[in-house]
C-alpha cells in the first residue's frame, strides 16, 4: 500500500492521542498512523471571531447603536467560518507525492509568515527532519525541507497570535539561512524534534 497526490489519500486525524513511546515506533504512513497538531474547527472559528465580537460591542457600548454591532457580528461570523473551512481544506490535503514512503511522525497547519498570518500550508515531520509544503499559489515559497540535525537551532516564539497557542519557530539550515515556520502548540513540536534527534543520535552511535 502506498499513497499518491491523486489517489486522494489522508493522514487521520489523531489530535486527541498524545503516545508516551518513541514517535518513531508510532508513525509510520503504511498504518496511516500520524499525529495531528492543530485547534479543532469549531476552536478555530472562536478564536477569528472573537476580534469582531469585541469590536461589535464596543461599537454597542460606545454608540449604542446595535445595528453596526450586529453587522461587525455578521461579518466576524463569515469570515471565521469561511477562514476555518479553507484551514480545514488544507489539513485534509492527499499527503504529497514526494512523500510516498517517507514516515510522518507528525503534522499540522503551517506558515512561513508570523503569527498573525492564517495557516497556507502543512508542515509535516519526518523521520529525517521538516517538511514544509504550501497549497498557496501565491505564496512564493511552495516547499522547505530541513534536516533533523538543524532543528537544534530552532527557537520557539510566543505571543500575541491569531489563533490560541500559535507559536513561531525558527531555525536556520546550517547555511545561515533563518526560516521561520508558524504552528500549533510550538511546545509539541519542540519537544517531538528533541526526541527525535535524540533517537536519531541513538541510531547513529
Amino acid at each position: 500500500m502506498f499513497f499518491c497526490q491523486n489517489c486522494g489519500s489522508q493522514l487521520p486525524h489523531v489530535q486527541n492521542e498524545k503516545p508516551n513511546i518513541s514517535p518513531l515506533i508510532l508513525a509510520n504512513t503504511l498504518d496511516n498512523s500520524s499525529l495531528l497538531i492543530s485547534r479543532g474547527p469549531w476552536e478555530m472559528r472562536l478564536d477569528l471571531s472573537t476580534p469582531f465580537l469585541l469590536v461589535a460591542l464596543a461599537i454597542f457600548l460606545f454608540t449604542g447603536n446595535a445595528r453596526y454591532a450586529v453587522v461587525a457580528v455578521g461579518l466576524g461570523l463569515a469570515f471565521a467560518l469561511y477562514k476555518t473551512n479553507d484551514t480545514q481544506q488544507i489539513i485534509r490535503q492527499s499527503i504529497p507525492v514526494e512523500l510516498i514512503n517517507k514516515t510522518i511522525i507528525a503534522y499540522g497547519p503551517a506558515n512561513t509568515s508570523n503569527r498573525f498570518t492564517l495557516p497556507t500550508g502543512v508542515l509535516y515531520l519526518l523521520s529525517d527532519g521538516l517538511y514544509f509544503k504550501s497549497f498557496d499559489s501565491n505564496e512564493d515559497i511552495s516547499f522547505i525541507h530541513i534536516e533533523i540535525s538543524f532543528t537544534e537551532s530552532a527557537m520557539r516564539i510566543k505571543g500575541l497570535s491569531l489563533f490560541a497557542n500559535w507559536h513561531e519557530i525558527q531555525m536556520n539550515n546550517g547555511m545561515n539561512e533563518k526560516f521561520t515556520f508558524t504552528v500549533q502548540n510550538g511546545g509539541e513540536w519542540m519537544l517531538l524534534m528533541k526526541v527525535l534527534r535524540s533517537e536519531v543520535k541513538k541510531k547513529s552511535s
